[in-house]
């Protein structure tokens, strides 16, 4: 009897062993599938619902495999005394697994929630990473064409030859172009690190505080003319142009300044003006003094008779001649002036020319008491093609000039030297009370002297400027009210001339 239960026996103990074994699979590959995939709904739902059988799987061969050896070892009574037990525990399970298989269509519904959001998001990573990349090609097409605009505004700045200055709010000096560095003649880092102000450049404080008055209300100046002081005491004329920069969002106020140097076009304008005011009074001039000059010498030539004839008369008519003789000296000046000249041209030695002027003249008592120092140009002769004659009178003017200048007790110094470009340059310096700034523009008009009445016809330095003119050269001064006043010839070297040949 007990041999035809075995083959029932058999299967059933093998079949709860098979059951927990296939659980048991099934959850190790349910939660292989989690491991793979944390965020699928599926998965996890697989996990808890192998989980269920597996419980269901142990706990149904637990109680069939008990009941067999409870049978088989003749104890029917204990296995009736907890088969129900048993069966509740089964049925649990089994409820358990029911219900969790309730939730299926939930769990896929869900899952199938986060894969349409899954495949969104990679969709929408997709068109972030193009953009991405999009926006970092065009960070680097934006970055190269600021990078090439900055290079060229730096270009722009440092290779400009008018100054250009940026300053703060309270016109300190930020950056400086090296034209600006030229121009101040103040080193780059002394202005920057010691935050030099604007006006400090300004040889009259008055004038920067105009400009910077009217900046400040206007917001912007456009050429302002001032006057700049170089660390070396030389003035340069200038033009100021600038304007208020606000900068981007956060940054403070700048100025912006862009200057000038016109020194050179002013002097040259003067120039221009002097030599068409010169050839305009040269032509009134000459008819002048032809006019003038006849009727001087009928005037004079009668006076000298009645001076024979007429000795009663002698004080009066000697009054008449020596004031017919100046305004024949004054007519003669006139002439000078304006004549166009045809005395001959040659080779002329300068150092020879003002060696003999010195001679000549300190000889004379308003010399006396006057230290004139002369420091010649050695090695090469300073030969020019010219009238030494007329040259000679040029330095003659200048010395009685500077004689007067120091009041006959001061110091004259002459400098002859040769220059790079082929300039031969004679200085005339005396220590002088100077000539006023304002007086500087017109020294060279004909008539125009700040000596008092009588003692000068203002002709000199006119008929000095007509003579260096004519010999191709110029002639420049400058001056500092009670440091004295340096004038300046330039003339050609001889070299550069084609040929010896007579004016005409």
């Amino acid at each position: 009897m007990i041999v035809s239960f075995i083959p029932i026996l058999a299967v059933d103990v093998i079949g709860s062993v098979a059951m927990v074994v296939i659980a048991l699979l099934c959850l190790y590959k349910a939660r292989m599938l989690r491991e793979m995939d944390t965020d699928n709904a599926v998965f996890l739902y697989l996990l808890w619902i192998s989980m269920g059988f597996t419980i269901f799987a142990l706990s149904r061969a637990f109680g069939h495999i008990l009941k067999q050896f409870l049978v088989l070892s003749s104890n029917p009574d204990a296995w009736y005394a907890i088969s129900s037990y048993s069966g509740s525990v089964n049925t649990g399970t089994f409820m358990l697994v029911g219900m969790i298989t309730l939730f299926f269509n939930h769990t896929w519904n869900i899952n199938e929630k986060i894969f349409s959001s899954r495949q969104k998001l990679e969709a929408t990573h997709i068109k972030l990473m193009d953009l991405n990349q999009t926006l970092e090609q065009k960070v680097v097409e934006r970055t190269e064409r600021l990078t090439s605009s900055e290079h060229k505004c730096r270009r722009i700045f440092e290779q400009s030859l008018d100054t250009i200055i940026v300053t703060d709010n309270e016109f300190k000096v930020m950056e400086i172009n090296p034209a600006g560095i030229i121009l101040t003649g103040y080193p780059r880092d002394d202005m920057i690190i010691n935050k030099m102000d604007v006006g400090y450049f300004f040889c009259d404080p008055a004038e920067w505080d105009r400009i910077k008055n009217t900046i400040s209300l206007k917001e912007y100046i456009f050429n302002e003319e001032a006057e700049f002081l170089r660390p070396d005491k030389e003035s340069l004329l200038v033009l100021i142009t600038g304007v208020v920069d606000y900068g981007a969002f956060g940054c403070a106020k700048s100025y912006h300044f862009i200057i000038k140097n016109v020194s050179e076009k002013r002097q040259m304008e003067q120039q221009i003006a002097q030599a068409d005011k010169l050839a305009a009074l040269g032509e009134l001039s000459a008819g002048v003094a032809h006019e003038i000059n006849n009727p001087l010498g009928i005037i004079l030539g009668y006076t000298q008779l009645l001076l024979k004839s007429e000795p009663e008369h002698n004080d009066d008519l000697k009054i008449i001649e020596k004031h017919v003789q100046n305004c024949k000296t004054v007519v003669s000046d006139l002439l000078s002036f304006s004549r166009k000249g045809s005395a001959e041209m040659g080779i002329v030695d300068i150092n020879k020319v003002v060696n003999s002027v010195i001679n000549f003249l300190s000889n004379h008592t308003d010399f006396r008491n006057i230290k004139i120092t002369l420091n010649p140009h050695t090695g090469d002769r300073l030969n020019i093609i010219g009238n030494e004659q007329e040259l000679a009178q040029v330095i003659i003017n200048m010395l009685i000039n500077a004689c007067h200048a120091v009041e006959r007790k001061g110091k004259i110094d002459i400098v002859t030297l040769k220059t790079q470009e082929d300039k031969i340059l004679i200085m005339v310096k005396d220590n002088g009370k100077g000539v006023e700034k304002k007086n500087l523009s017109r020294i060279f008009d004909p008539f125009f002297t700040t000596k008092p009445v009588g003692q000068g016809t203002g002709l000199g330095l006119s008929v000095g400027y007509g003579i260096i003119k004519r010999h191709q050269g110029d002639i420049h001064v400058e001056s500092s009210k009670e440091k004295g006043t340096v004038f300046t010839i330039s003339l050609p070297a001889e070299k550069i001339q084609n040929q010896v040949r007579t004016r005409g």
